[in-house]
């Protein structure tokens, strides 16, 4: 069996005269396409349009081969991502080889911030910080200063998430690139809903503001009928068959 290697890539779309430069660590013919999710919709319409070249050959580690990439990747210039480039970004920041270096960095304030709470001054400087923060949601003036300055800020935009899964959902607008190119979906894309229970079923009628309003029978004024609040209103009382007419004479 033929083991796997690393290696760098440019695919070229000359319908749009356009560019996409990645890596992939297994083989040159195992199927691979790219990783972005703008690209691989391109390439599904309308394969014949592009054409691979592989520029770089890394047969170390996978590290070494996360170098070589960002090496092609930092030739582009900033104003030709997203537009001469399928490339959103340069920089390493998500890729499946940052994540030890990541780790460890956050691993190093770990400790550092560890170290500085056992002194005494620091931890009195930090009590004396936290004393002073609007941190405090239950107090109703916090949530009137908290609810002004965020007034508008999201108007016309929509919630999202990264399609990895990974981190918080934020706030983009329609127009967004990343939202065009399928690095972040709508926050509710992917989630699953079932038909709720009868246990489910049972609480919502129960705790719904109109169970009160809808649960309760009357009798119709000008009939024996007894119903519910939205058929009453629908076909008896002022619309009822049996209402008496009235007539007015006229002079």
């Amino acid at each position: 069996m033929i083991e796997k290697y690393g290696f760098v890539y440019i695919w070229f779309d000359r319908k749009h005269k356009r560019y996409y430069i990645g890596s992939h660590w297994g083989h040159e013919n195992d199927g691979y396409i790219c990783s972005s999710r703008w690209m691989r919709k391109a390439y599904k319409r309308r394969p014949e349009d592009f054409k691979r070249k592989t520029i770089s050959k890394v047969f170390t580690n996978r590290k070494e081969l996360l170098l070589e990439e960002h090496r092609w990747l930092s030739m582009i210039k900033d104003n030709e991502l997203k537009t001469r480039y399928y490339n959103m970004t340069k920089h390493l920041n998500g890729h499946w080889s940052a994540e030890d270096n990541v780790k460890s960095i956050s691993e190093k304030i770990s400790i550092k911030t560890k170290e500085a709470m056992n002194t005494p001054e620091t931890r009195e400087k930090y009590l004396e910080g936290l004393a002073k923060r609007d941190n405090k949601s239950s107090d109703p003036v916090v949530r009137e200063k908290r609810s002004k300055s965020m007034k508008g800020k999201n108007v016309g935009k929509i919630t999202v998430k990264f399609a990895t899964g990974k981190g918080k959902a934020f706030h983009v607008t329609k127009d967004d690139p990343r939202l065009l190119s399928g690095e972040v979906i709508h926050v509710t894309q992917g989630l699953k809903r079932g038909p709720h229970s009868e246990e489910r079923k049972d609480h919502l009628r129960k705790t719904s503001h109109f169970h009160e309003i809808n649960s309760i029978k009357k009798k119709c004024d000008h009939c024996e009928f007894i119903g519910l609040a939205p058929h009453l209103s629908r076909y008896h009382n002022d619309k009822c068959k049996k209402k008496p007419i009235t007539l007015t004479c006229v002079g």
